[in-house]
């Protein structure tokens, strides 16, 4: 198991190694899913779903496919890592709306899927307190709503991480005035 998770967080480095978070942020990218799946796996979920976390954007932001990741780490890894790929469509879409189709789409999400939405979207929230001048091109209070309309649809799936976000978001929300 654990040598499955440090390839995981290997391969996570390799594929993030020049990317940093949003905005005027030098933050390395890799430090969001290493949160994500340390999230994860002190909300005590399973191997793979740690994997996953640490996984679960490098469909979306490299040439990596759901076969390699498949072939790399299993078929239960590569379903964790689908569940929160978004789709090809949404790019583009403006963030509420791509918000309201990830809410739709993990009302339906295995549980898995949604204890590591959860743990993303803790992490983004968490961002908006620590790295507020990641934030200039971006409206936290937007991101903020959107992120509590998608957690609301995973609700059920991991108490202790809805709690961990809850009180992440109402720190973001302290931090921008509670516009949202």
């Amino acid at each position: 198991m654990l040598r499955r998770i440090t390839a995981a967080a290997h391969f996570a480095a390799r594929i993030h190694a020049d990317q940093r978070r949003r905005g005027a942020s030098d933050v390395p990218y890799v430090n969001h899913v290493i949160e994500v799946a340390a999230l994860v796996a002190e909300a005590g979920g399973e191997a793979c779903e740690v994997i996953a976390a640490l996984l679960h954007d490098v469909v979306e932001d490299s040439d990596t496919t759901l076969d390699e990741i498949e072939e790399s780490f299993g078929s239960d890894v590569a379903r964790l890592v689908d569940g929160m790929t978004d789709s090809p469509e949404w790019e583009g879409l403006p963030r509420p709306e791509r918000k309201r189709r990830q809410a739709e789409h993990m009302k339906t999400a295995p549980d898995g899927v949604r204890r590591i939405k959860i743990a993303d979207q803790t992490s983004n929230v968490r961002d908006i307190v620590r790295l507020p001048e990641a934030w200039t091109d971006d409206d936290p209070a937007q991101y903020l709503e959107g992120a509590e309309r998608v957690v609301d649809a995973c609700r059920g799936a991991a108490p202790w991480l809805e709690a961990a976000f809850d009180a992440a978001a109402a720190e973001a929300m302290q931090k921008i005035g509670g516009k949202v």
